[in-house]
């Protein structure tokens, strides 16, 4: 089995999960929740934004440095942060393979089968089933017009790493070692590992800049060393397997059954009696940000005591009794 890398919440079902049932799994937390939580919780619009330059730093001293400006704009975050280590959500210090996504996207799922979330099981999977459908002939229509190797996105990101290998310097140590010489700085790409030390290559899949720059200097093919789930042909792969059309629940049956003639009564199986209790149902939802919140500490403003407040207060009930 390929190694898997999971993207979540970071609720406990969720990590005990994975845990069990994929153990050699890697377990990232979604940085769109993490966000959210440090945004709710201090009110500071720059820590969101230093949070997600940290969680994308590449290097472990380019994070350090932006952990640094959280710490210096609220020591109180940066303490905050602390509770959720860096290996599950840094780009710098996760040991899976994530090629660059940080969010796992689950709420544009949601809301894509916003109408079907509320009815019975059968009809949501009916529901999705449908959007499927759907959504892979879209795919499939709108892949055939490309004519690139890798898929638009990707081949975008290529060509941006093109145009800047073209200002670079490069020296080759061996067969597979070059030293990559920038403006700005020098970097150490071998092309047999496919890694360079900037990391991108590796956190990637595609070649960066710098390994672009030593791949055109010996004449090789970048779009060979580039992961083949960018290319056009495997996204055509990918959804090239047809979703059928569901039949109707009376054509349904059991595998190796056969078909039930139309004329045939079939036994009608009713869910259990149930009385809906009156008013709209409650939804209960666990956010990653409660399980972490700390509880709050009420205060009395006379007696200055914690755990009750001022209309509850016995203080003076006791002076009074004492003075009596």
């Amino acid at each position: 089995m390929p190694e898997l890398t999971f993207i979540s919440d970071g609720q406990k079902g969720i990590i005990d999960g994975v845990r069990r049932k994929f153990p050699n799994s890697c377990h990232a937390f979604c940085m769109r929740h993490l966000t959210e939580s440090i945004g709710r919780e201090f009110k500071n619009s720059r820590l969101v934004h230093l949070l997600w330059k940290a969680a994308y730093a590449t290097t472990s001293i380019a994070f350090k440095e932006k952990m640094a400006e959280i710490e210096e704009a609220s020591p109180d975050a940066a303490k905050w942060i602390q509770q959720f280590p860096p290996a599950q959500w840094a780009l710098a210090y996760f040991e899976g393979t994530r090629y660059g996504h940080l969010s796992s996207n689950i709420e544009e799922f949601n809301r894509w089968i916003l109408e079907a979330r509320e009815l019975p099981i059968i009809q949501v999977i009916e529901q999705i089933q449908s959007k499927l459908m759907s959504e892979f002939e879209d795919r499939r229509m709108k892949s055939s017009s490309w004519f690139s190797v890798l898929a638009p996105a990707a081949e975008t990101r290529m060509l941006e790493a093109i145009s800047r290998a073209s200002t670079y310097q490069v020296l080759r140590s061996d067969e597979v070692e070059f030293e990559v010489i920038s403006s700005e700085r020098s970097d150490i790409v071998n092309i047999g590992k496919h890694s360079c030390s900037c990391r991108d290559w590796q956190l990637y899949g595609i070649p960066c800049s710098h390994a672009v720059a030593a791949l055109m200097s010996c004449r090789k093919d970048v779009y060979s060393f580039t992961e083949k789930c960018f290319t056009v042909a495997n996204y055509r792969e990918t959804y090239a397997e047809e979703i059928h059309p569901i039949p109707r629940k009376i054509e349904w049956k059991k595998i190796g059954e056969a078909p039930i003639p139309m004329d045939e009564d079939a036994q009608v199986v009713r869910p259990p009696k149930f009385r809906r209790p009156p008013g709209r149902p409650e939804k209960k939802r666990i956010c990653l940000e409660d399980l972490n919140r700390e509880k709050h500490t009420v205060h009395c403003s006379r007696c200055n005591q914690t755990g009750h407040y001022k209309t509850t207060c016995k203080a003076e009930v006791m002076k009074s009794i004492e003075q009596f």
